[in-house]
């Protein structure tokens, strides 16, 4: 199974409300037809980071696994709602490092590296698909680049449990890189 009931349900409630927060940051959100349009972009966001995750984990011998961050989501609510900010922490994806088996379980020793290039995989994903949607013309695009690079971004800050500090504790100077890449991505174009 890709996804467990539970980590559905934390996925669905996450896309939701993620899309409603950047719908109301970014342009008051009054049309039900705008909010579907962000729920896709959030939809493929979203996924796409967590299946990043997902493969790269399996590739090293564990499983990933993701929790919603409710306090997060309900931050991220009221300052849209109220300052039209865009406060994006949903939750985060836990890595677990065994798998089981037919017998019993496989214990991998994770380093650092893994932790980091797995935390990567996901971020990846978003600075993708940030600087792949800025090179094409129309507000469609750019809302989906910035929508990414957002995602991007946040993830990126260097507190526990959030992919920015799994990379920062692998490479501070990669981290670096990356999160100046969101910063310029999100600020300068």
């Amino acid at each position: 199974m890709l996804f467990s009931q539970e980590e559905l349900k934390d996925i669905v409630i996450s896309v939701l409300i993620v899309a409603f927060i950047f719908c109301r940051a970014l342009t008051n959100c009054l049309d039900i037809s705008l909010y579907a349009l962000f729920l896709v972009f959030v939809i493929l966001s979203f996924l796409f980071h967590e299946l990043a995750h997902r493969f790269v984990s399996q590739k090293l011998g564990c499983s990933a696994v993701y929790k919603m961050f409710l306090p997060g989501l309900l931050l991220g609510i009221v300052f849209a709602v109220l300052f039209r900010l865009i406060i994006v922490m949903p939750g985060a994806v836990v890595i677990y490092p065994f798998k089981f088996g037919r017998w019993k379980f496989k214990v991998s020793r994770l380093t650092v590296r893994d932790m980091g290039v797995i935390s990567f995989a996901g971020i990846a994903v978003n600075l993708f698909f940030a600087i792949l949607f800025r090179q094409f013309p129309g507000d469609i695009f750019y809302l989906f680049s910035t929508i990414n690079a957002w995602l991007a971004f946040f993830n990126l800050i260097p507190i526990k449990p959030l992919d920015g500090s799994k990379i920062f504790l692998w490479k501070p100077y990669f981290w670096f890189i990356l999160i100046v890449i969101a910063g310029v991505l999100l600020f300068l174009f």
